[in-house]
């Protein structure tokens, strides 16, 4: 196709890993079918207005401009019939919104009409709420869009907004989740900063969503995680190569091996010697082993097969989890995120642009440490303590009380600049870690409630540093 111009960005997961995109940096796609692929291959696609993928392979839906400059619509054979008689008798038009759920489930509308099946009890409920007799009293939508196991966002023009985080039973939305809650305790933070979201229809805890200041967090597989931070960071305009950005960091974020000033604030930050970095990774590496062997104690253990059966049928491999992504943009953190979050990967065939590096040229990772026996948390991995020697009066009171954290903000900070990630990125993903929810389900009944407690005031002393962060870049 001769490139996208118009201006709406939009991200639909498909089956099996597929997406279609729309950003400022242009059209990506992968693994699309292949009725899908030949139109918008075949030259006569001249701008992609919308595109919704559904949860099966035939299942898909594409608002264009043809080769003559007219507003198009094309669909698959398998997207429900009652939303084949609607589109069939539309007039095609840019403004035209159309998604496709889990179970022949479906919402289309533009300016002039609105239609929907199957949806999802709750969200039908808000849909009707924000009708009446006379017109929409919250105004059309301005974002609709749920996936499996009752999870949801919906935002009205008027900005209502309704959302449900999944089925608490089965924690299946785990990333979903943490993300609305980390966003809802943000200082200020209103949901009509939201500038778009998108949940997977079929795989769960697959999405992303925007914010207007670029702040922004996904998951998706590890193949498509370079695709979904390209197309967060063109979301808005289009991102300039990031050139100094990389290696001058903002006051505070620091990287190893300097001494930096946050000149707004005369506090003066010392970079940790040798010592403090090699016990940070000490504590990381069996903070992470301890995290991983209670995670394996919540995860029930698969069946054996009978010791009989000669020949055990194999069963497939798990399908891999999604990737947790998060990130924020230039213009309100460092230019850089933590060069873990995303490795690219070797592109398939449909998928554009061609960027991407060789296998061969991917680095070889070290074998990983053997993970200890699955077991919950009996205690908290409280920091060594020989690295909390803050000696301010006030601090050392606070550390005296054995059932807390036993460290104060200086301590944790001095610590965790150790890490030589240590920035506004990396504290966000750091303070998921030690959300009390989420620490909670990794700790034994018996120490569940004292260890939220502890892992509260983690979570609470990593909430100020980012707030130091925040208020330095204000000044």
């Amino acid at each position: 196709m001769n490139g996208t111009s118009s201006a709406t960005c939009f991200f639909s997961f498909g089956p099996d890993d597929s997406f279609i995109s729309k950003s400022y940096e242009g059209l990506r796609y992968n693994d699309l079918p292949p009725a899908l692929l030949a139109l918008i291959n075949g030259g006569s696609v001249r701008d992609v207005h919308w595109a919704s993928l559904g949860p099966n392979p035939d299942s898909w839906l594409l608002s264009f401009k043809d080769s003559s400059a007219t507003p198009n619509l094309a669909w698959g054979a398998s997207i429900p019939t009652r939303l084949q008689k609607v589109v069939s008798k539309l007039a095609p038009s840019q403004h035209l919104r159309v998604f496709l759920g889990p179970a022949d489930s479906y919402i289309a509308w533009d300016a002039t009409f609105i239609r929907w099946s199957s949806l999802p009890t709750s969200l039908e409920d808000t849909l009707q709420s924000w009708l009446t007799p006379s017109g929409w009293r919250a105004g059309p939508p301005r974002m609709l869009t749920w996936g499996p196991d009752d999870a949801f966002f919906a935002m009205s023009e008027y900005g209502d907004v309704a959302y449900r985080l999944g089925d608490k039973r089965t924690d299946s939305w785990e990333i979903w989740r943490e993300t609305v809650e980390d966003w809802k305790a943000e200082r200020g933070f209103r949901w009509n900063e939201v500038a778009f979201v998108a949940l997977d229809p079929t795989t769960p805890d697959q999405f992303v969503a925007i914010r207007n200041d670029g702040t922004w967090s996904g998951s998706i597989a590890d193949e498509n995680s370079s695709a979904l931070e390209s197309f967060a960071h063109n979301f808005f305009q289009r991102a300039r190569a990031k050139e100094k950005a990389n290696t001058e960091p903002r006051a505070g974020a620091g990287t190893s091996g300097h001494t930096h000033t946050a000149a707004q604030t005369g506090r003066r930050i010392e970079e940790p010697d040798h010592a403090t970095r090699a016990a940070y990774q000490t504590w990381c590496t069996s903070t992470a082993l301890l995290f991983a062997s209670a995670l394996a104690a919540t995860t029930p253990a698969p069946a054996q097969a009978p010791s009989s059966t000669p020949t055990p049928t194999p069963t497939p491999p798990p399908k891999r989890a999604p990737k947790k992504l998060q990130i924020r943009s230039q213009s309100q953190s460092a230019a850089s995120a933590d060069p873990n979050t995303s490795t690219p990967l070797p592109r398939s065939k449909s998928t554009t642009p061609s960027s991407q590096p060789t296998p061969s040229s991917q680095p070889t990772s070290p074998p990983a440490p053997p993970l200890p026996r699955a077991a919950l948390l009996t205690s908290f991995p409280y920091l060594p303590a020989s690295s909390t020697l803050c000696p301010l009066s006030p601090c050392l009171s606070l550390k005296r009380e054995p059932s807390g954290l036993r460290a104060c903000k200086h301590d944790v900070e001095r610590f965790f600049r150790a890490s030589g990630s240590y920035g506004y990125e990396w504290l966000k993903k750091e303070r998921l870690r030690w959300h009390p929810d989420r620490f909670g389900r990794l700790c034994d009944e018996g120490y569940r409630e004292a260890g939220r407690r502890v892992s509260e005031e983690m979570w609470k002393v990593i909430d100020i540093l980012i707030g130091e962060l925040e208020e330095e870049w204000k000044r």
